[in-house]
């Protein structure tokens, strides 16, 4: 679901941002998400408000967004969500926040050793989001990594294998 473009062709920012309210947390969760695509400035304050939803993916979808947005004002509101105990929650305050020049670079690194297959799942793409060259000890690492989240999903190892190739990396040179 994209935010409808209005009749100038331009996204429905003031529409997406209600759809923040819906009862539905996939949406709101999706909403964070397509707002953070958007990077329209009227969207911070509302996703500021998202980091306080009830549902996790809904706040890590809205840290991700204020990311990729890039307004430092949304800093004070993501550095508490680096103590939270929910991994995947501060894998993507601390993708935020280094892309706001707060390197927490270690702290998602960190994550693609995690137990949990979603938390390694979110902390390549971070990885792979970010960009950094610094990354690519840690996704070779986890590049033969057979876990899935889910049947039918692709591997631990095959999503670290496009973060390296989006970064740059020659997959034909894949350590044993």
């Amino acid at each position: 679901m994209n935010p409808q473009p209005t009749s100038s062709g331009t996204p429905d920012i003031e529409g997406a941002i209600g759809l923040l309210r819906s009862e539905d947390s996939q949406l709101r969760q999706f909403v964070a998400y397509l707002l953070g695509q958007a990077g329209d400035p009227r969207a911070i304050e509302p996703l500021i408000d998202a980091l306080q939803d009830e549902h996790p993916g809904v706040r890590g979808a809205a840290a991700n967004a204020l990311g990729k947005i890039g307004d430092p004002a949304a800093i004070p509101y993501l550095k508490p969500l680096l103590r939270q105990p929910n991994l995947q929650l501060a894998i993507w305050a601390a993708y935020a926040l280094t892309r706001l020049g707060h390197d927490c670079f270690e702290a998602i690194e960190a994550g693609v050793q995690a137990e949990a297959v979603d938390v390694r799942r979110s902390a390549i793409l971070a990885l792979q989001q970010l960009g950094d060259s610094r990354a690519i000890p840690a996704l070779l690492g986890v590049s033969r990594d057979p876990a899935r989240r889910f049947e039918g999903d692709t591997t631990v190892g095959e999503a670290a294998q496009r973060a390296l190739v989006h970064l740059g990396y020659n997959i034909g040179t894949l350590p044993p």
